[in-house]
């Protein structure tokens, strides 16, 4: 329990913000500040909305305290759907498509960390603890350092759960030896990464960054299982084409 308890301080939570972007006052590093803006308007300008943008804003853990290694720079560029077309939906769809096709086509890093884009409604409700104006240069809502109360012991319960699964589905895959075989194993893959998905997803609504469920999906990102259930998901994906 112990050395759980002390993973998840070192993984989870830090003492400052990540110095690579944040000095000693929570200032943002100008060239970093330059840099995204710069990526933002340019994705913006790309979609054919800069001129609706309202503003460019940085958040999730790479402007609070519990980044880690696999943290990206979330930067979320506002704008009203209203403004683009009455069917919001259809609006949203649409950039969320561009976003999609610009963060495959580029890979660009600040200081090893890479840059991931969003188009976000005005309307959208945003609880994030930390939020910073890249466009103002100031900070909406600067993150408070309290490291918060978690139940280690359940966190390392519901990570260790799906990795068995993770671990179990892998050996199944490896000695699949028909395309039924096959078909059953793309169901079970499925309904793991659907498994995963709502863990985080009501774990986040309900208890924000430092639920179980989002902690524990963190934990299976930093050990590798996420991937690994993304990589069986495409191979099974082939291995549908070809001679099992």
């Amino acid at each position: 329990m112990k050395s759980f308890k002390r993973f998840f301080t070192e993984q989870f939570y830090n003492d400052s913000l990540h110095p690579r972007f944040w000095d000693d006052q929570n200032q943002l590093d100008p060239e970093a500040r330059e840099t995204l803006l710069k990526i933002a308007k340019d994705v913006s300008e790309q979609a054919g909305v800069m001129d609706l943008i309202t503003d460019i804003q940085l958040t999730g853990s790479l402007a609070n305290y519990n980044y880690t290694d696999y943290s990206d720079l979330d930067v979320h560029m506002l704008l009203d759907f209203k403004d683009v077309n009455s069917d919001e939906e259809l609006v949203k769809s649409s950039l969320d498509g561009k976003r999609f096709v610009w963060n495959t086509r580029h890979n660009i890093s600040i200081g090893g960390v890479e840059v991931e884009v969003y188009f976000q409604d005005v309307d959208e409700p945003h609880m994030a603890s930390g939020l910073y104006s890249l466009l103002e240069g100031k900070w909406l809502r600067e993150p408070v350092y309290d490291p918060p109360e978690v139940d280690a012991a359940d966190v390392k319960t519901k990570a260790e759960q799906v990795e068995r699964d993770i671990d179990r589905l892998e050996q199944e895959v490896n000695s699949a030896e028909s395309s039924i075989d096959v078909e059953r194993l793309q169901l079970s893959t499925t309904k793991i990464r659907k498994k995963i998905t709502r863990m985080r997803k009501d774990s986040l609504e309900k208890d924000g960054e430092f639920g179980v469920g989002n902690l524990a999906f963190k934990s299976l990102r930093n050990t590798g299982h996420i991937g690994r259930i993304i990589d069986l998901d495409s191979k099974l994906y082939d291995m549908q084409f070809i001679s099992v």
